[in-house]
């Protein structure tokens, strides 16, 4: 399974690659960890609580960490009473206001820029998702003298 899982106990300092054909990024097992921990530690920081658990994807440009039991007392208390809009309302101000600080995160970890933050909450099962679009890698192939197209001056005859 790709990615880095986090709980209450302490992660493994480095997990192990993914297996041989599973998608590579670049972004290893503990830097995955490492994402996770750090976005846990910004939830706990400002809401009072961070998640019990967290687990972090890396595809390509992508990076999802999926955290499981988010809410607080004060928002589980919210859910119960029919209230998940408010829920979401104050979770999405909390996003927009502690931006930067998620993307200065990703990126110090990765080494990359991030080109999109997205977040969401699910009221009904306590979990929540962190999404991070990194500005893609140049590719190297794509660096390598162009190719003459057939036709054009520079195409060998």
């Amino acid at each position: 399974m790709d990615g880095a899982e986090t709980s209450a106990g302490p992660a493994p300092e480095r997990a192990p690659e993914p297996a041989q054909g599973a998608m590579r990024t670049g972004i290893d097992g503990a830097v995955r960890a490492a994402i996770s921990r750090a976005i846990v530690r910004i939830h706990a920081e400002h809401y009072g609580k961070g998640a019990t658990q967290a687990k972090t994807y890396a595809f390509d440009n992508l990076i999802v960490t999926v955290l499981r039991d988010v809410f607080t007392t004060v928002e589980r208390t919210l859910i119960d009473l029919d209230r998940p809009d408010t829920v979401r309302e104050v979770r999405t101000t909390f996003q927009t206001m502690m931006n930067s600080s998620f993307v200065r995160a990703i990126e110090e970890l990765t080494g990359r820029q991030v080109e999109s933050f997205m977040s969401q909450i699910d009221p009904a099962s306590g979990m929540g998702v962190e999404v991070f679009v990194l500005v893609p890698e140049p590719d190297a192939r794509a660096q390598s003298t162009p190719r003459s197209v057939p036709g054009s001056p520079s195409a060998p005859s």
